[in-house]
């Protein structure tokens, strides 16, 4: 495997002396790294952090003083150059996140192999270089930072457990927003392990996300001209690639960029649909959209692993409005009154769609959305109800950057314009965009 690097990368281990460390040391240096050293407290790491150049600490939780994770904040402070991995189990998560938010970043989960280790050095010191360029490049062009937001205003539909109807309700929100604003409306299957939008909607085209992940910040009009496929709705869809569950060639960064650089060039709403779970791609669109609906239904298991991933994204600190509860599936107060689903989520629902098993199914066995085909059902025009809400958080976010500012939107609105900027990255709180999800 080729290395990244001109010089090898200086690395300093916090680990207890055992086996493992051992085999870990071996094989940095088969590896070509330039091994600090190899200390089991922090107090130690940290003095010779302060003396000699060290591009990257592997930090395993076991090492005394590691999971007290304010040394990471400090390291920070005084050695900008030195990035943090952290090595835990996987009943560690709360240290990790803690670990991410003190300014770590990258961890690994035990058990883990040296290729899983040297691909997230590389991908560590390739994030460090970025860093770098951009602070250069901000400091040599002062007035980058005012440069106007992007023209479009970008949702996912996340669900955290499969099952919820995601994909139905953004398959059928992209439409009504078609509807409801008359703008381009962009329909992105960024569900890169099951990928069926263009089943929902009957749509063939050779063409998939795939071709566009590549070209990511660089994308012009005339290329997505030529990818995406046009929907008798009025839509644009741009298709997943279902062969990517089983050749997973997506790279950190790749999804961030594409969202960049769609946001761009498009003039209107983009709406991606998203695989169920936080895998790496899946997080940095959750952490690059304006607003995320996130679906869950009325159903002990898909309500716990809600809560879950609310209290990890820390959803209810958020107060830009990003983080949005919908309520799939609701058969009303006969089966869980909303106000006690709040009380159990800690965590306010913002919508509900009505449940009409026998109309989501006709409409996808079909391949013809639920907001055409059956317009006057009640799941229907929930949906419709809900695009309304986010055309009139879109037409309000346009307005404020017209003018360079943002006004709040009213209570409980979706994501407020203003407050885009001061969100935390979900990346950095409950992911680690540097390993590929395991299976």
């Amino acid at each position: 495997m080729e290395r990244a690097n001109e010089r090898p990368l200086s690395i300093l281990v916090i680990a207890n002396q055992d086996p493992n460390t051992d085999w870990m040391r071996t094989s940095l240096k088969e590896w070509d790294y330039k091994l600090i050293g190899v200390f089991d407290a922090v107090h130690q790491a940290v003095q010779i952090v302060q003396e000699t150049q060290v591009d990257i600490i592997l930090a395993d939780s076991s090492a005394h003083g590691v999971l007290e994770t304010d040394w990471i904040q400090a390291l920070s402070m005084y050695s900008i150059e030195t990035m943090v991995i952290v090595i835990a189990a996987n009943s560690e998560m709360e240290f990790v996140r803690q670990a991410m938010l003190a300014g770590a970043q990258g961890f690994l989960l035990k058990p883990y192999d040296m290729t899983e280790l040297h691909r997230s050095i590389q991908q560590v010191h390739q994030l460090s270089l970025k860093r770098k360029a951009t602070l250069v490049e901000v400091t040599a062009t002062p007035d980058a930072i005012s440069a106007p937001p992007s023209k479009a205003y970008s949702t996912a539909v996340f669900s955290p457990k499969g099952g919820t109807g995601a994909t139905t309700l953004a398959v059928n929100l992209a439409i009504a927003l078609r509807e409801q604003t008359g703008s381009p409306v962009l329909l992105i299957d960024a569900d890169l392990r099951t990928a069926d939008v263009d089943i929902f909607l009957s749509t063939l085209s050779k063409h998939s996300i795939y071709n566009l992940l590549d070209f990511g910040a660089r994308i012009d009009e005339e290329l997505l001209e030529r990818v995406v496929a046009n929907h008798t709705s009025g839509i644009s869809v741009l298709r997943g690639e279902p062969q990517l569950q089983f050749d997973i060639t997506v790279e950190p960064g790749q999804m961030s960029d594409l969202i960049e650089g769609l946001g761009a060039i498009w003039e209107g709403h983009i709406i991606f649909n998203t695989s169920d779970g936080l895998d790496r791609w899946t997080v940095e669109i959750l952490d690059g959209v304006d607003t995320v609906l996130v679906v869950t239904t009325p159903e002990l298991p898909a309500l716990r692993a809600t809560r879950n991933f609310l209290e990890l994204a820390d959803a209810a600190a958020d107060q830009s409005g990003k983080w949005q509860l919908i309520m799939s599936s609701y058969q009303g107060k006969k089966v869980l009154p909303i106000a006690d689903i709040e009380a159990s989520i800690r965590y306010p629902v913002k919508a509900t769609i009505a449940e009409d098993i026998a109309v989501v199914s006709t409409s996808i066995n079909r391949g013809t959305p639920l907001v055409v085909s059956h317009r006057k059902s009640h799941v229907a025009q929930d949906i419709i109800a809900l695009a309304k809400e986010l055309a009139q958080t879109g037409r309000e976010t346009s307005q404020s950057q017209s003018v360079g500012g943002g006004q709040y939107a009213d209570e409980g609105g979706l994501a407020q314009p203003e407050q885009r900027n001061k969100r935390s990255s979900l990346r950095h709180v409950i992911s680690n965009p540097f390993r590929l999800p395991a299976g």
